[in-house]
């Protein structure tokens, strides 16, 4: 019998940040290289080279004893370097592909149905993504999304991540030769499923293909059993085009240090908030916040508050205007605040709100929102604004002139930030 010819593929960064990094700094490669997240305090991303030295997704750079500390490289998580180079990498596969999927930051899923020759122009898309960006990728090939997904894991392990893997670098995945990957591997697959799927002899992606269907949807429910489903090659959806409205949309961070009055930073995410909200054709109907204390140093305070919105709006001096009250009715004399956060909540389709007879948006200001948001798309973040709102929500780096001052104390420190090398022109590299 012939093996199916497959319909999608994942296309995947390598260590995306770290690989992202190495671009721009040659002096990272082969070399034990951490980035770190939230302000500077766990690792997030790890080259292999790092990975050997026992370090862990997640652990504390605090935590990492001093020997091992000493040899690895260490970068502040430089979002706006990572986002550029991801959508670069989309440019590039919708020039070979019919349908792209942005999964995430670093994940592709393409449409390879109908092609005449899928392993031919995945190398293709490979070598344009290594010499055109300079980051290497991995890619799974299969019948289903699930399939895809975990050719992409059993390539990483084939080709050993090298950037030279060539053609070990892709991997057609079917029900037949998935016995290689862990089950607790397989996407959608958690650490809870896992381990009763163990228990029950069921150790790797092939054994969960060969369960009935029936038995796993009885005992696990209708989400496995898709997957189950998947990883027997029947798909059971398609890929997702665009991303789906969503329900809320969070901003929040760590402070810097310690802070008695965090108004300048909830303004700052709520500006950054609504930026988000435009862009997504949404409005919000009601705004929360939320501040906790520092619990490393044994302050439990949490307090939350949120309000509706007169209208759905998104209206940034709008949400201000009810980010001040609930801050106002949060703040407590003499207490330390260490995180926080704003929420717009209950969105709505901007062009469909439902009309009230008392209270409507007002649409010059909304008018007036988008012409901002015009201007800070074309000359960077934070090029025009409102008195009230600050900016840098990403933190700064040690002797920026906004540090010191009394309303930077919130912003992040970020030590070991590399430069805006492809988003801010003094800061780009200069070859000489």
């Amino acid at each position: 019998m012939s093996e199916a010819a497959p319909r999608f593929g994942l296309i995947d960064g390598n260590t995306f940040y770290v690989s992202c990094e190495r671009v721009f700094d040659p002096s990272l490669r082969d070399v034990p290289t951490v980035v770190l997240g939230n302000g500077d305090g766990c690792c997030i991303a790890l080259s292999p080279e790092a990975k050997a030295l026992g370090l862990r997704i997640g652990t504390p750079i605090f935590q990492v004893p001093k020997v091992i500390r000493e040899q690895v490289q260490v970068r502040s998580a430089n979002f706006a370097l990572y986002g550029d180079l991801s959508a670069r990498i989309v440019t590039l596969l919708r020039d070979l592909f019919p349908r792209v999927e942005i999964y995430s930051i670093d994940e592709n899923f393409v449409d390879v149905e109908g092609l005449p020759n899928p392993l031919a122009v995945c190398l293709e898309a490979r070598r344009r993504i290594l010499q055109w960006v300079g980051i290497p990728c991995c890619v799974g090939l299969g019948t289903t999304r699930t399939l895809a997904k975990a050719g992409n894991k059993l390539a990483k392990v084939q080709s050993k991540r090298a950037v030279r893997a060539g053609a070990l670098a892709v991997f057609h995945a079917t029900s037949a030769n998935i016995d290689q990957l862990p089950v607790e591997d397989v996407w959608g697959v958690g650490h809870r499923y896992a381990a009763r799927l163990q228990q029950e002899g069921v150790r790797t992606a092939a054994d969960l293909a060969a369960r009935p269907a029936e038995s796993i949807r009885d005992r696990y429910g209708v989400v496995l059993a898709r997957t189950q489903q998947e990883l027997c090659g029947i798909a059971c959806g398609d890929l997702e085009l665009e991303e789906p409205d969503r329900q809320q949309i969070v901003v929040s961070r760590s402070f810097g240090r310690d802070v008695t009055d965090p108004s300048d930073a909830l303004t700052t995410f709520a500006t950054v908030a609504c930026e988000k909200l435009r862009h997504r054709g949404l409005a919000a109907s009601a705004v929360w916040v939320w501040l906790d204390g520092n619990p490393h140093k044994g302050d439990g305070f949490h307090a939350s508050r949120a309000v509706p919105l007169p209208h759905p709006s998104c209206d940034t001096r709008e949400v201000l205007h009810a980010l001040r009250s609930l801050t106002k009715a949060i703040l407590r004399p003499g207490q330390y605040y260490k995180r926080g956060g704003v929420g717009l909540a209950d969105l709505v389709r901007a062009d469909t709100r439902q009309a009230d007879l008392f209270s409507q948006p007002d649409p010059r200001r909304e008018r007036g929102m988008a012409v901002l948001d015009a201007i800070n798309a074309k000359f960077g973040r934070g090029a025009v604004g409102l008195g009230a709102a600050g900016w840098a929500v990403g933190g700064v780096r040690p002797g920026d002139r906004r540090h010191g001052s009394r309303d930077s104390q919130w912003r992040p420190i970020l030590k070991a930030l590399s430069p805006a090398y492809t988003t801010k022109w003094n800061e780009l590299l200069r070859v000489r």
